[in-house]
Parts: structure tokens; C-alpha cells; sequence
């Protein structure tokens, strides 16, 4: 597992060089909020829904702040949520005999941390409203004798309607500081969607008050009881039992970013304070000001990066760094220069935390082993190999396409013992990633998926319609066939269904790679390698689920 000194630094390089890149960063790209079109299939770790209208991050693509919560999030099932409990301070770390706790980190960070089995409670609670919610759709879709996506999209879908031009100026008016400097047209783009979304979303909270008025909906056991035991009935909806093992497995993704979360802060904080306490300590044994020794170690040292630097990290980079070396240049040092700095800090306190006596009280959590379902898509190796990869990707994400090599490199030494399944999960902003999903999936019907998706990675700025049935030609694919299937949206339906389990797994970016069950947390080949080879021993005993 990554340490937290790991994903720091990785969440630090992703940051910083967000002011470089406009269209894409080596980190994850950000989904954004889900459109979810059906309440069942909402993520529900956000417990309300957000009133603040899109809010684009700088140098990032805007990210509409729309709820992914759907109607079932924002009108609960339940009558009660749970009471917050006041809490003790919780001890953090041990240094030199001295113990920090929550109480000497920021008062907003102390309640945030201390708050998190009340946030794991509501989001128990969350969970169940939202499976008692896609239970009810399934009870009135068996009544109607038809399928829920059927039923939603007679009841909601179809009723949304597309915002006009003038809601949309109107919007975009409204919000316009948030809008400063992105292009027109995504900009465009991405409000047309929020506003659809929250049409929809509309329409789905009264489609589920209406079923909660016909059908009966019985509470059984307490959802935040200790100990649940998997069939333990939680609800019972029209009949049909809700048992906690449904709403157990889609907690998991759920309560370890609720936990990661907060360890990730509170260890951050903790740092710095142990930093500055072993700091003083060797300031009055030098007898001088803390000030004098970050001046002479740090500051002092600092230096500008070489023209032959900036460079060479530009070279390294440049297939996902938007602009030439000129645009990006002053960025580019500014960067090198700041994590030369952060270099003369870490060796500071890695030399004054040798001769300090320190233990932590608390523990990164351990990652949830999920069941990821590999459906009917797109696989290669053999269904008995120990390892299995799941990948969720979107064709017109940059972060996505730079992974690519990187898999395709890294799989070849593993031969026949590592299974490749590549599921779908096209992101909002990108405009033509569904389509490109589903022009995939005609060319995997055709036996030419991973060819074909190899050649949407390296042309991303040509993923139109007649581009995409342009490449099935140079595969020597059946036109006939292909361009029916695209034209149709034939496989629309399985790309919908790839980004509902996603979202099911937690999945909020891409690309998003389970192995074996377990995310990939670091993007790289040899994070990938050393997730294969845990992954592997660990199938050599107990099969993961």
C-alpha cells in the first residue's frame, strides 16, 4: 500500500502542475459530477445536495457543482438520522514523550476528523435510502412489465427536456466570475448538462415520492447497528427484502475515502506541527532563532532551476502539458524550484526526526477488496488467471491515454497469470467520450477492440462521429455493421450500464483501475507492477472475492 508520504507528494506534483497543464494533468482526471438518470445508481457520498451553482477550478475544465445525488439522496427514506455524539480528542502522535491529539490541529480540521464515524453513520443511512429507492424502481417497473431503465425513461428522462439558449445565458450570466477564461463552448456545453441534470433530478424526487405513496416501504433492522450480520433484513420494499450485505459492499469505497480522508489531513497537520516542535528544540540547542536555521538549510540553498532543467522536465512531460516550451516555461521553474525547496525541507526533518523519539497513534486505513464485476466486456488473457484488471476509462481523457503505454508495457512480462478487462466510464465534460465508448464496443463485437481503442487514444482530438467510423475502415472492420451500430446507439445501453456499476464501485475519475478488487492508488508502471505482484501472492493462498 502507498504511504501517506507517498500520496502526498503525488496529490503536491498533481496540484502544482495544474497551473501548466489546461486540458489535462498525470493525475486522475476529475469526473465531473455525475448526471445520474437514475436514482439507484447515484453516488451517495455526498449526504446533501449543494446549492452552490459550478464552480471551475483554475486551469481546469469547469466542474459543475451539480448534486450527484439524485432524488433519493436529497429526500431520505428514513425518518431520523443520526445524532451527533460529542467526542474526546483523539491522540495522533508521540513525540519525545509529548502526545499531540486532534485538539492541537486546526479547530475545522479537529471536528472534521473527529467527526468521521458520525459522517460513516450518515452515510450508511445515505446508502440505504438510495437501495430502498432502487428497489421501489424495480417493484414498479415488474408491475409495469418493464425494465427500470425503461421505466425511468418514461417517467423522467424523456420528460427533462433540453434547456433552452436563454436558460442557458441566463446561467452562465449568473455564475459568470466562475467562468473567467474557459472556452465558450465548453463552457456551453457543460451548463446545457448541469441544467438537464437538474431537470431531471427534479423529476426523479417526485417519481420517487410518488412510489413511496403506493408502495409500502417496512424498516427492519438499524443500519448503523454494530455488527450486521449479511442477511440481516434492513427494509423491506413492497415485499422484497433489503438485506444489509447489498449495502455493506457499497459502503466500502464510501467509508475508506471517509477515513482516508481523514487520515490524510490530520497525518499532514501532525507533520508539520512535529516539524515545528523538533525545529524549536534544535534552536535552543544551537541557541538561535528557528528563523536562522530554515534561512541557512533551506532558503540559503535554494536555487533557480538550469535552462537544461526546465527542458528536460518540459520533454518528459510534453505529451500531457498543454503549449510549448515558452508558454510554460516561467510555470515550469517556478515548480522545479518550489520542489527543490520542499527538497531542502524534507532532509531538514529527516535529519532532526533521526535523533527524536517519535510513534504514531494512528494508522492509514487498509483498502476495501471489492467484488468488481467484469460484465461482458472487453478482456484479454485468460478468464483462470490469478490476476484480474479492471479498468474504467474514458477515450477522450488525456490522464487515460497516458496510462495506456504504461499498461500495455508493464502486462507484457506477466504473460498468461494477469487478465485485462477494460470497462467504460466517460466522463461529463468530454463531448465525444460516450460516443467513442460506443464505437468501441461495435469494433469488440467485431473482434477488434483493443486495436481500435489503441487508435482512440492516440488521436483524441478527432473523436467525431465520421472520425470514429473513419478508424473502423483503416481496422478493415465491417463498415455496414459498424456504422448501424454507432448510428443506432446500439451499445449505448451497455455504457450507461459499465458507468452505473462504476459509480456502484466508487469509480469518480479516470482512469480508475481495480486489480484483483483493490484500486490502483499510484498511476505509474511501477505502482502497477507492485500491485500485480501483491495481488498475485495474495491469490496464491486466499483468493480474493
Amino acid at each position: 500500500m502507498t504511504s501517506a508520504t507517498t500520496l502526498r507528494a503525488t496529490i503536491l506534483f498533481a496540484a502544482i502542475l495544474l497551473l501548466i497543464y489546461s486540458s489535462a494533468s498525470i493525475a486522475q482526471t476529475k469526473r465531473r459530477p455525475s448526471t445520474n438518470r437514475k436514482p439507484p445508481v447515484a453516488t451517495p457520498n455526498r449526504a446533501a445536495r449543494p446549492t452552490a451553482s459550478p464552480t471551475p477550478a483554475s486551469g481546469t475544465s469547469a466542474t459543475p457543482a451539480s448534486a450527484t445525488q439524485p432524488a433519493s439522496a436529497r429526500q431520505p427514506a428514513s425518518t431520523t438520522q443520526p445524532t451527533a455524539r460529542p467526542t474526546s480528542p483523539i491522540p495522533l502522535v508521540v513525540v519525545n514523550g509529548q502526545t499531540l491529539t486532534t485538539a492541537d490541529l486546526d479547530p475545522q480540521l479537529r471536528q472534521d476528523v473527529e467527526a468521521v464515524e458520525q459522517k460513516i453513520a450518515e452515510a450508511r443511512q445515505s446508502v440505504l435510502d438510495l437501495q430502498i429507492n432502487t428497489i421501489l424502481l424495480q417493484v414498479e417497473a415488474k408491475k409495469r412489465r418493464v425494465d427500470t431503465h425503461r421505466l425511468y425513461e418514461t417517467e423522467v428522462s424523456r420528460r427533462a427536456g433540453t434547456p433552452t439558449p436563454a436558460q442557458i445565458q441566463k446561467f452562465i450570466e449568473e455564475n459568470k466570475a466562475q467562468f473567467q477564461g474557459m472556452d465558450p463552448a465548453t463552457v456551453n456545453h457543460q451548463v446545457t448538462a448541469y441544467l438537464h441534470d437538474e431537470a431531471e433530478s427534479k423529476l426523479a424526487d417526485d417519481l420517487v415520492k410518488r412510489l413511496r405513496q403506493t408502495i409500502p416501504v417496512v424498516m427492519g433492522a438499524d443500519v448503523n447497528a454494530p455488527n450486521l450480520a449479511d442477511d440481516t433484513v434492513l427494509a423491506t420494499i413492497g415485499g422484497q427484502p433489503l438485506k444489509a450485505a447489498a449495502v455493506k459492499e457499497r459502503l466500502k469505497p464510501i467509508i475508506y475515502r471517509i477515513r482516508l480522508d481523514a487520515y490524510v489531513r490530520a497525518k499532514q497537520h501532525a507533520d508539520q506541527i512535529v516539524n515545528n516542535m523538533l525545529l524549536l528544540d534544535e534552536a535552543k540547542r544551537r541557541q538561535v532563532g528557528p528563523e536562522e536555521i530554515v534561512r541557512a538549510e533551506i532558503s540559503e540553498k535554494v536555487r533557480p532551476p538550469t535552462e537544461a532543467e526546465v527542458s528536460k522536465f518540459y520533454n518528459d512531460n510534453k505529451a500531457r502539458i498543454s503549449g510549448d516550451l515558452n508558454s510554460v516555461r516561467r510555470q515550469v521553474a517556478m515548480y522545479l524550484q518550489e520542489e527543490d525547496k520542499r527538497r531542502l525541507e524534507r532532509e531538514l526533518s529527516d535529519r532532526l526526526r533521526k535523533s527524536a523519539d517519535i510513534r504514531w497513534l494512528i494508522t492509514e486505513p487498509a483498502q476495501p477488496v471489492q467484488n468488481i464485476s467484469v460484465d461482458d466486456d472487453p478482456a484479454r488473457g485468460s478468464a483462470n488467471a490469478p490476476v484480474t484488471i479492471v479498468e474504467f476509462t474514458d477515450f477522450q481523457c488525456p490522464a487515460c491515454a497516458a496510462m495506456h503505454p504504461v499498461i500495455e508495457e508493464v502486462l507484457k512480462s506477466y504473460g498468461d497469470k494477469v487478465r485485462l478487462v477494460v470497462r467504460d466510464f466517460p466522463l461529463n465534460q468530454h463531448e465525444w467520450a460516450r460516443k467513442a465508448a460506443e464505437a468501441a464496443n461495435a469494433a469488440n463485437e467485431q473482434g477488434k477492440f483493443f486495436e481500435y481503442a489503441a487508435l482512440l487514444f492516440q488521436r483524441q482530438k478527432a473523436l467525431d462521429v465520421p472520425s470514429l467510423k473513419k478508424y473502423a475502415s483503416e481496422l478493415g472492420l465491417d463498415r455496414t455493421r459498424f456504422d448501424a451500430a454507432l448510428d443506432r446507439g446500439t451499445f449505448a445501453a451497455e455504457v450507461k450500464h459499465d458507468i452505473e456499476d462504476g459509480e456502484l464501485y466508487g469509480v469518480g475519475s479516470t482512469p480508475t483501475i481495480f486489480i484483483n478488487g483493490v484500486q490502483l492508488r499510484v498511476l505509474s508502471a511501477d505502482g502497477l507492477r507492485e500491485a500485480i505482484d501483491r495481488a498475485a501472492k495474495s491469490a496464491s493462498g486466499t483468493q480474493p472475492k
